[in-house]
């Protein structure tokens, strides 16, 4: 059975919950950095709405085993939240869009850059940054973008996590 604001959203998942379960692929510094972002045209979005509450959120979170959602309106992505922003908010009376990122904040990085990078250019800029997630966009036309993808900065390090992996 599909959770009920998921087919709000007119998204029915493709995957089982707890998806973030799965055993991710085992990186190398070397190796391309699309190995390490969610394809969000093979793994779908979880989203949520932005007037649903902290709570209903955090607990979707737990239910479902992710750390963070795209946060939408009427279809359009206009945020990130992560656990830990749901977290640390007093969940009490608060709204999705009284903790999140909006989207002109998010980090992003450009697909076609993305393709020309390793993984170890994404280790440096999450180590140079502090930040904990990264966007993937790709450019539909001049003035259209689309999110193509979420790189989650712990996942990534329980990627690198194995000792033949850290070899570049």
């Amino acid at each position: 059975m599909n959770p009920p604001y998921l087919l709000a959203q007119g998204i029915v998942p493709r995957y089982t919950p707890l998806r973030a379960r799965q055993n991710s692929p085992r990186l190398k510094l070397s190796d391309s950095a699309l190995r390490a972002m969610i394809d969000f045209l093979c793994d779908p979005p979880l989203t949520v709405a932005e007037d649903l509450s902290v709570e209903q959120a955090i607990d979707h979170m737990f239910r479902l085993g992710v750390r963070a959602f795209l946060v939408v309106r009427d279809r359009s992505v206009v945020g990130l939240m992560t656990a830990t922003q749901a977290v640390r908010s007093s969940p009490h009376h608060l709204r999705v869009v009284d903790v999140m990122t909006p989207t002109e904040d998010v980090p992003a990085i450009d697909w076609d850059t993305l393709g020309e990078a390793c993984v170890g250019d994404l280790v440096e800029i999450f180590t140079g940054s502090g930040v904990h997630h990264m966007v993937v966009l790709q450019t539909q036309s001049a003035t259209l973008s689309s999110v193509r993808g979420l790189i989650h900065r712990e996942r990534l390090e329980r990627q690198l996590r194995s000792p033949w992996s850290l070899r570049a």
